[in-house]
């Protein structure tokens, strides 16, 4: 992929413009879509972008899940689920490691699956030396300062939790640990109800996102629930039909209803009503943990693997209890979780290590294209600007043009935020020097790693964009990038990481 790093200064044009907020998963709408975007800087300085700001360090991945920030009204959301060892000191041996494929040594399916209940049993007893909690940030978008933060003490899950808040009428939503269902005051982080879901909770982990729909909450915590919006109370109980794991759901406007479509188990996608559960229809899918796409009067699932692949229904708004007609499957992408992005009449979709452009009306392949990526994979794509951006390890962006692929930028991170091309970071670092020195290569490798590959975007999070602002989940940070016009002549000098107000 080209190095030349440029965002082009083209307004992106949407059908339905709500706001400049990005105030749930994937954005206004739940489809990956900026609805406004300001003219943006014409190229990236030759020493890279530096940061805005830092927030303060909030752990990410299997120390602190793997959300995604939220943008409302000039502040910056995150929801943390995360642990710390109760008593220092070196941990007990595990008997029951986790094992890699290559590491079973000839064990048949039946003691394999011995070996994990055994295993799951052990990490439940490993969780015990750890105090969990859950952590809600509010960060001022202009400075990273903390406005406020709430830590409540939690329980340990399998995985830690990871859904994306969602704000609704001043509130914010989110599925916690051991299937609590959380509201609390946008402006204060005070809660206002926590409700337990019907179930019983060992281990389970969710990362599905709430949908706050007609005045109601629907959530996946196993199967689908539906609580009402202002008290928490709960409206309904899905069926066993309804089983779901870490999709969310999204919103369904059409002849004056609010309705929620969800893909649940066994590759199906149904439609309810979210105040009561009602099924209005179900269509084979083959989707999985990606979130649908509604884009006008179609709808866009996607799947784990090709054959499932990426997939076009007819939506019928004057009738909403129609079974939606599928129109076409493309099978030659699949991911188990990242979700595509539609701007124009063009399908933007990730999977394995590809990139693909593909017709909205006809499903045709218009372009692919193949990423210099270890293992990409959940991390959701999203636009602005008429632009597509990718953010796994680093950042890609690419023009939405359904003509051919053009890269627009490929670029890596560093310890402090730096968004800056390899050749960029290389020089910062004086590797061209390092690599004179005897074994030079090798320490020039280990350098680069550490101070360069190791850092960046947190996978499987996705990033925000408001008003030419890019905030983006590090490892340990969340980090704002201002791409107007003019907004950062210079990548010289990194921002400094911010400190709680609280």
């Amino acid at each position: 992929m080209s190095r030349f790093v440029f965002f082009a200064v083209v307004a992106l044009s949407v059908s339905v413009v709500v706001g400049a907020d990005w105030p749930q998963w994937r954005g206004p709408q739940r489809d990956g879509a900026a609805s406004e975007s300001p003219t943006l800087v014409s190229a990236l300085p030759e020493a890279g972008l530096a940061p805005t700001w830092l927030s303060e360090t909030l752990p990410g991945g299997f120390a602190g899940g793997w959300g995604s920030p939220i943008v409302v009204e000039g502040r910056v959301y995150l929801f943390v689920h995360h642990k710390a060892q109760k008593s220092p000191g070196p941990l007990p041996k595990r008997k029951y490691p986790y094992l890699a494929d290559d590491k079973r040594g000839g064990m048949s399916a039946e003691e394999y699956a011995k070996y994990e209940e055994n295993r799951r049993a052990e990490d439940i007893e490993f969780g015990k030396l750890y105090a969990f909690q859950e952590t809600l940030v509010c960060a001022d978008l202009a400075t990273g300062k903390t406005v406020w933060r709430t830590d409540t003490p939690s329980v340990y899950s399998r995985f830690v939790q990871s859904g994306t808040l969602t704000y609704h009428d001043g509130k914010l939503y989110f599925l916690g640990a051991a299937r609590h269902v959380r509201c609390v005051d946008a402006g204060t982080g005070k809660e206002i109800w926590n409700v337990a879901l019907p179930g019983e909770f060992i281990d389970e982990f969710y990362m599905s996102s709430v949908l706050v729909a007609d005045g109601a909450a629907v959530a996946f915590a196993g199967k689908l629930f539906g609580l009402d919006a202002a008290d928490g109370k709960l409206l309904w109980d899905g069926t066993d039909k309804m089983k779901g794991q870490h999709s969310s759901a999204v919103a369904w406007n059409a002849a004056g209803k609010t309705l929620a479509i969800a893909n649940v188990g066994g590759g199906e996608t149904i439609c309810v009503e979210p105040r009561t559960g009602k099924e209005l229809w179900r269509v084979k899918s083959e989707a999985n943990n990606s979130t649908p796409v509604v884009a006008g009067d179609r709808l866009i699932t996607y799947g784990s693997s090709r054959r499932s692949g990426l997939r076009c229904f007819k939506l019928n708004s004057a009738d909403v209890a129609a079974t939606p007609e599928e129109l076409w499957n493309y099978q030659r992408i699949g991911d188990k979780g990242s979700s595509p992005v539609v701007v124009g009449k063009h399908v933007y979709v990730q999977g394995e290590k590809r990139l693909a452009c593909v017709e909205l009306e006809s499903g045709d392949e218009a372009w692919s294209a193949n990423l210099d990526l270890a293992s990409p994979q959940y991390t959701s794509l999203v636009a602005a600007d008429d632009k597509v951006i990718y953010a796994y390890d680093g950042l890609i962006c690419f023009v939405a043009d359904p003509a051919e692929f053009r890269s627009l930028a490929e670029v890596k991170f560093n310890k402090v935020g730096l968004m800056a091309t390899e050749d960029a970071h290389r020089k910062l670092l004086k590797l061209d020097e390092v690599e004179k020195q005897p074994n030079g290569l090798e320490e020039s490798t280990k350098i680069y790693k550490r101070e360069v590959g190791d850092q960046g975007p947190l996978p499987c999070a996705s990033p925000a964009i408001v008003d030419g602002r890019l905030i983006l989940r590090l490892r340990d940070k969340i980090a704002c990038y201002d791409l107007r016009a003019g907004a950062m002549p210079s990548g010289a000098t990194p921002a400094a990481t911010t400190t709680s107000s609280k």
